[in-house]
């Protein structure tokens, strides 16, 4: 526990991986922009930093979790960002899904100040995250890999050292392929069974102990099945943030001329909800899109009576 932390985006993602660490004794100091997810992570006991540059200087060990890759320059390498602040030692953890040429350039960044980035991206969805039950892909120096391997089941399930560094983001993508495909799939299972009168209680019930069951179907599931993609109470994440993740795929399997079919086919309701302005639901709104062309829509649901407030305002 003698390890000092530092989480650099208090995200769904990041702002879980902080309360996990303090909940289970690590000395955390984490910094964002937004003073709501600040609040949050010091009402959970962590300390609040004014810069990125302040958490490396307070952390042997930073987690960096954001949405995109300007936002990971700013975070490494803005004017307040870690390199600012970064002494020789130094382990970054970078967690976030964004192209192997981000990271490699962050990655470079670091090592003329001496501290070493370990690519860390991560399985699972916020639910997941919170209850500290994500897995970790770790990949680079072996050695950095040993020296944070102790705070690792301090906010994961699981972990798991792959080899040289981009070997985990290589994975990560394979893994968010196959969700996809999952999301479309199981749309499609719910279209059908609402259309044929099947009872959707029932096929719920059923399909958790089957063949057909998948850990999307349990995490994201419980939304498409209910028809509720906006509540941030259950939202497992936006669907603008993973379609940034399969442009990621895509240019993936371009890079090694990889045809893959079923996953471009899976994207095409992805575009259809954001056409319809749909990008900050969560991605099992494809659902509603699935239902629309089999012309049995059903109807959206009112947001969070605090968001309806906040919308008259």
């Amino acid at each position: 526990m003698s390890l000092r932390i530092g989480v650099c985006g208090l995200g769904i993602m990041g702002g879980a991986f902080a309360a996990n660490l303090v909940k289970n004794g690590f000395t955390v100091t984490g910094f964002d922009p937004s003073p709501a997810r600040a609040r949050k992570f010091k009402s959970a006991g962590g300390t609040v930093a004014k810069t990125n540059a302040e958490v490396a200087r307070k952390s042997d060990i930073v987690i960096t979790s954001v949405a995109t890759a300007a936002i990971l320059d700013e975070v490494v390498h803005g004017k307040t960002g870690l390199t600012a602040g970064a002494k020789k030692g130094l382990i970054v953890l970078e967690s976030s899904t964004v192209s192997m040429d981000e990271k490699e350039r962050n990655r470079v960044a670091l090592a003329k100040k001496g501290a070493t980035m370990l690519d860390t991206p991560v399985s699972g969805a916020g639910r997941q995250a919170e209850a500290g039950e994500i897995s970790i892909m770790v990949s680079g120096p072996k050695s950095a890999f040993n020296k944070v391997k102790p705070m690792l089941p301090g906010y994961s399930k699981i972990h798991y050292y792959v080899g040289p560094f981009g070997e985990s983001t290589k994975l990560k993508l394979l893994i968010n392929m196959m969700i996809c495909g999952h999301d479309a799939v199981l749309a499609e299972a719910i279209t059908l069974a609402r259309a044929s009168g099947v009872d959707l209680k029932m096929f719920q019930e059923v399909l958790k102990p089957s063949a057909g069951n998948s850990r999307v179907v349990e995490y994201r599931g419980p939304l498409m099945f209910e028809g509720e993609y906006a509540d941030p109470r259950v939202k497992t994440a936006d669907l603008t943030i993973m379609m940034k993740d399969n442009e990621l795929i895509e240019q993936y399997a371009k890079d090694y001329n990889v045809p893959v079919p079923v996953f471009l086919n899976a994207m095409a309701p992805t575009f259809a909800a954001l056409a319809q302005g749909l990008g900050s639901e969560d991605p099992g709104v494809i659902t509603h899109i699935y239902e629309q062309m089999a012309g049995i829509p059903r109807r959206k649901k009112k947001a969070p009576a605090r968001k309806r407030k906040a919308a008259k305002k």
